[in-house]
């Protein structure tokens, strides 16, 4: 996957980048956001979503792991709820093994490259204890893990009830001495003619929230970024993305860029670092370059002016190519966390968990 040109709205003399994957439509991409670290941390010491609701009042999703609604008075919009789940069966897929788009209406589990270890690209059953990498180990030892080798260590994705997990190692990967990308990825794309218009209205604020754990990363290029891909009725689309973890970043800071395979133009924020663009709610965790254990509360908004900030920033970085700043204009595609590295040709892994992703709208 190549590196997306990063835009830099701070002068920094050292530069690391964060990064920023779309994964729409089964093609990747990198918008990177500036850090002036250089250390890398190792390990932390220590079936389909809901449709669009709306109700009336202060809300909350009655979700089991705590990370539901938090809104005001007024009426509040739900866009989408991480839904519970049996079991990784049907929950995950690999696109570039079934030669498909990822799922359409269904919250899955998504690899983005074949499993070498296998002739079908499709991952196995493990049944190795991953929670001890990923910080969620599931209830049944059977049914919620499948993995690219059925042996302890190997990169593995979990499905159970509220919660998703991966862990991705780079042995995976074919050997080699260049940069290699290797993602697992959660991620919801609304049907065709069911897209919400978060800012179809004035005044209106998008807030997300999920709860979230990273108990190992390894490599200067692992992180995790919360990603809103848009797009106007000319086909324009904006990644919008809110950065979470880059390994060992101590100095994160905006950054913009354009991808040519997915066609998007991305803006990257790290979360209750630069509040620009994405506002951090006063009970979330913010963005952080070391790993941790146990469950962090994320929770961000975007208002109606940040969105169009937001817009007019991009429409300057990239002048001429057609990005309209009217955020009426613009539907809601897909929601994912973008949790993966690249290896620039060194040992790479990392593993998370996440529960109670949700999205809603407040006047």
């Amino acid at each position: 996957m190549q590196k997306a040109q990063t835009t830099l709205r701070q002068g920094l003399a050292v530069l690391l980048l964060w990064p920023l994957m779309t994964g729409c439509d089964g093609s990747s991409s990198s918008a990177q956001a500036a850090t002036s670290s250089t250390s890398v941390a190792s390990q932390a010491p220590s079936t389909s979503a809901s449709t669009p609701t709306t109700s009336t009042g202060k809300s909350s999703t009655g979700s089991s792991s705590g990370s539901g609604i938090s809104a005001g008075t007024g009426d509040t919009t739900v866009l989408f709820e991480q839904p519970q789940l049996s079991g990784i069966a049907g929950n995950f897929d690999v696109p570039p093994a079934t030669h498909k788009g990822a799922p359409i209406g269904a919250f899955t589990l998504d690899l983005w490259q074949l499993n070498p270890f296998q002739a079908n690209g499709q991952l196995v059953p493990t049944s190795w204890n991953a929670g001890a990498l990923t910080g969620f180990t599931p209830s049944l030892t059977t049914g919620t893990q499948l993995g690219f080798q059925n042996r302890p260590g190997t990169s593995t994705a979990q499905v159970e009830g509220d919660t998703v997990g991966a862990y991705i190692n780079s042995q995976d990967l074919p050997p080699s001495s260049t940069d290699q990308k290797m993602m697992i990825t959660p991620q919801y794309h609304f049907p065709l003619g069911s897209q919400p218009m978060p800012f179809a209205s004035p005044g209106v604020v998008l807030t997300g929230s999920m709860d979230l754990q990273i108990p190992v990363a390894v490599g200067k290029d692992s992180y995790v970024v919360a990603d809103l891909l848009f797009e106007d009725p000319r086909g324009v689309r904006i990644s919008y993305g809110t950065a979470i973890f880059h390994n060992g970043a101590t100095h994160p800071v905006v950054g913009s860029g354009y991808d040519a395979p997915s066609s998007s133009y991305m803006l990257n924020s790290p979360l209750g670092i630069d509040q620009e663009f994405v506002t951090a709610d006063s009970n979330s965790a913010a963005a952080t370059g070391t790993p941790w254990s146990g469950w962090r509360h994320f929770q961000w908004s975007i208002s109606e002016a940040q969105f169009v900030g937001a817009l007019q920033y991009l429409a300057a970085q990239f002048p001429g190519k057609g990005i309209s700043t009217d955020p009426v204009e613009y539907v809601l595609v897909e929601v994912h966390l973008n949790a993966e590295f690249h290896t620039q040709g060194k040992p790479a892994a990392l593993g998370w968990s996440m529960r109670g992703l949700t999205l809603w709208t407040t006047p």
